[in-house]
């Protein structure tokens, strides 16, 4: 191989690393998620607290937003609020449902 080859080789190498590494690093942490979602969802009530930890539900193929689940009681009332959370952290809002009606 030539030296132009070689060189060629290691710009290709070295624009894949960086790529690669920049969509790994862009995205929102399992538990960064949680907290995110919970914080979001306890936000829709008066005295609202969490009462069981958060899950991942499930994560959305292309896109990489993760289905997060949070347990958010006020008084005696229990409710499931599930939520989108997208690489940046961002929340969304998807449905809430009630628990023991």
């Amino acid at each position: 191989m030539s030296r132009l080859d070689n060189l060629l080789m290691y710009i290709v190498a070295l624009a894949a690393l960086t790529v690669f590494s920049t969509i790994t690093l862009a995205e929102c942490r399992d538990f960064d998620a949680i907290a995110a979602a919970n914080k979001k969802a306890t936000s829709y009530f008066k005295g609202g607290e969490v009462f069981h930890p958060g899950a991942i539900q499930k994560i959305h193929h292309p896109s990489r937003k993760k289905e997060v689940a949070s347990y958010i009681k006020t008084g005696t009332k229990r409710y499931s609020i599930f939520t989108l959370v997208d690489e940046n952290c961002k929340v969304e809002f998807r449905k809430r449902t009630r628990q023991g009606d």
